[in-house]
């Protein structure tokens, strides 16, 4: 029974590390969107699932030792369940799209439902903190300190992230909105990758000190510009 635990626990683990990487900025959300229980428990019956097998047919992988054997089963079932179910049979075209039949299918049907529950669970609220936190906050101002401030105060924003943060404020800052539009969209686009708190504390920052385009120094310590979590321009 231990080694079933621990498998399930290896595979719902799995599962939700998946889903919080897509829900960053409030992934306690996802504890109320059903469908993110229902993709987190089919992952720890594939795992469980496997384990059983390797049992019923008596696969030791060549182990002599039988806490080694049971060890190495419990790894095999938790992680090989999870590739299995990751994969797919073969691809077919669907007008301009390859759509991919296996396993994979049900798995991505999921992530969608669970998408779209936590983005409907989610809107009012984050229009409601946006509009609070970027309150009288004027784009052209800010579109330059904002970002670099909040990415300086975080040390973990892959070169990624960052360069598509670039890119989406750079598309924001030429497109024919209102400068209240625009801040609004600005504070969304953080906050996805901030959180709420962040960005609250850093317009807040901003302000104390003058409001004036310039990011105050962030509380990263003295890093160079290419060093891990050095403020990045936007």
């Amino acid at each position: 029974m231990i080694g079933y635990a621990v498998t399930v626990a290896i595979a719902c683990l799995v599962g939700v590390a998946e889903l919080v990487s897509r829900y960053r900025d409030r992934p306690a959300t996802l504890v109320r969107v059903p469908s993110t229980w229902a993709y987190v428990m089919i992952n720890a019956a594939a795992g469980a699932g496997s384990l059983m097998l390797l049992h019923t047919f008596g696969w030791r992988f060549g182990v002599q030792s039988e806490a080694t054997a049971a060890a190495t089963q419990v790894l095999v079932a938790s992680l090989g369940s999870m590739m299995v179910f990751r994969s797919a049979v073969f691809t077919v075209r669907v007008g301009d799209e390859d759509v991919a039949v296996g396993p994979s299918t049900l798995l991505t049907s999921l992530l969608a439902a669970a998408d779209r529950g936590v983005d409907r669970m989610q809107a009012k609220t984050r229009a409601r903190e946006a509009g609070q936190i970027m309150q009288g906050v004027e784009f052209d101002e800010v579109s330059l300190a904002l970002p670099t401030y909040v990415l300086g105060l975080l040390q973990n924003v892959s070169a990624e992230d960052q360069a598509a943060l670039r890119t989406a404020v750079d598309a924001l800052s030429a497109s024919p909105m209102s400068p209240q539009h625009k801040s609004l969209s600005l504070g969304l686009l953080l906050m996805n990758v901030a959180g709420p708190d962040v960005l609250g504390a850093a317009v807040e920052t901003l302000r104390s000190n003058g409001g004036d385009g310039e990011p105050p120094p962030a509380p990263a310590g003295d890093r160079a510009p290419g060093e891990r979590g050095a403020p990045a321009r936007v």
